[in-house]
């Protein structure tokens, strides 16, 4: 499996913990990241259809930072940061 693969497998993953957050979080919390939700939805569809149009370069260095920011997923202090940091690492590979 190519790097690539890997980084959109883990934007996957990310997504759908992204959305499970989302869906526990009260209504103040909602207000603020439903904008940042539905940006990391079509970054990562935007992604996918990337890859199906060209090939890039995915390092394990941004491996290492998705899995980073995962992790960050669960805390919901740093929910909005992990959000933007995926968002961010992905469009690189969408220029």
């Amino acid at each position: 499996m190519s790097n690539l693969d890997k980084l959109i497998e883990q934007s996957k993953k990310a997504y759908v913990e992204i959305a499970t957050a989302y869906d526990a979080a009260d209504i103040n919390q909602k207000m603020v990241l439903s904008d940042s939700v539905q940006k990391a939805q079509s970054t990562l569809v935007a992604l996918q259809t990337a890859n199906l149009a060209q090939s890039m370069t995915v390092t394990d260095a941004d491996l290492a930072e998705m899995s980073m920011l995962r992790a960050k997923i669960n805390n919901a202090a740093e929910l909005q940061s992990a959000i933007t940091g995926i968002i961010g690492l992905v469009s690189k590979f969408l220029l």
